[in-house]
């Protein structure tokens, strides 16, 4: 059977043979894999973009090291979700670290002050999340290695700069992002499975709110993107914004936190067992420990049931703030 490949194809293909490096090749790949024909006589080609994108993804991911020592952009998520604060140069996201983090991470006034991702666990209630500061996204020197990471987290914390032009630096990433086959969810959006880019979860952080006509730039702002995005205003030196960024962060990666007791005891409200939002009661046990999947019967509810101590199924499911007791 023909192949029958579309001119949209033939075009990511030919983007493809000519990208010189490796996010943009994944980009122009990704565009194949999305528009080509779905029938058997593409079974081959398609199984050979899945090695291909396989292959590709590996060497992202995994960069090839010379000295045999740690990867700086291999970063092992922790806490309730990773979250990635993204930009381009001097818009302050060391500052934005250092000041909901507390992490030393390197703050200068010269652009690509930071060159490899910089760690701290942002605190919300009784739950963390990891906090990452990223180089610059038009850093040359990080741009493959940083593709990998950009991939792998939860959320982004696109930041721009109300010193200068937001806008215009929205249209700078937006654009970095395309080339490389991110596109940036708007509000109310969905993951499609099959889109021909890497749809990311994100929040814009309009930072140093205490510069001279900070408001109105970002009222510019707001009527540009404010209806597809959330936006929050941001200074590091007087405090705007920072308590809601992780309201924020747990809002948009949507998690739940229950709470596990024993029979004879009072729930631990201090750690919860942060779950996606539609978690089931079996999926929280299995959280708790793998062998509660299997030997879990019926767990007693507080919180989201119609009565305290209610008895719940394993496919029950549960709400943030609830209380479980589980039985074999």
């Amino acid at each position: 059977m023909p192949a029958n490949l579309t001119p949209q194809y033939k075009e990511a293909e030919q983007r493809y043979r000519q990208a010189r490096t490796l996010p943009a090749k994944v980009a122009a790949l990704q565009e194949m894999m999305a528009v080509i024909p779905k029938h058997k006589g593409t079974d081959h080609l398609r199984a050979d973009l899945r090695a291909r994108m396989s292959r590709h993804m590996e060497e992202l991911e995994k960069p090839k090291s010379t000295s045999g020592g740690p990867q700086p952009f291999s970063i092992r998520k922790e806490g309730a979700g990773q979250v990635l604060i993204v930009g381009l140069p001097n818009v302050g996201k060391s500052e934005i670290l250092n000041a909901l983090t507390r992490a030393p991470a390197k703050v200068g006034d010269y652009p690509f002050t930071t060159q490899i991702p910089m760690v701290g666990m942002l605190p919300f209630e009784n739950i963390k999340f990891q906090l990452v500061d990223t180089p610059a996204l038009n850093s040359l020197d990080v741009q493959t290695r940083l593709f990998g990471l950009l991939r792998n987290t939860d959320l982004l914390l696109v930041t721009v700069d109300l010193e200068g032009d937001p806008r215009e630096e929205m249209e700078q990433i937006n654009a970095l992002l395309h080339q490389w086959g991110y596109s940036l969810l708007e509000a109310g959006e969905a993951i499609d499975p099959e889109g021909a880019r890497i749809q990311k979860l994100s929040i814009i952080l309009a930072n140093k709110a205490d510069a001279e006509d900070a408001d109105g730039k970002f009222e510019r702002l707001d009527r540009a993107c404010g209806d597809k995005f959330t936006l929050i205003k941001l200074s590091c030196l007087d405090g705007t914004g920072l308590e809601e960024v992780g309201r924020e962060v747990f809002r948009h990666l949507n998690k739940v936190r229950v709470y596990t007791k024993s029979p004879s005891g009072d729930p631990d409200f201090d750690k919860p067992i942060v779950i996606a939002r539609g978690s089931t009661a079996s999926d929280a046990a299995q959280r708790l420990h793998k062998e509660w999947r299997e030997k879990l019967k019926y767990a007693l509810l507080w919180g989201s049931a119609k009565f305290d101590g209610q008895r719940v199924g394993r496919d029950y499911v549960l709400a943030d703030g609830d209380v479980i007791e589980l039985h074999g």
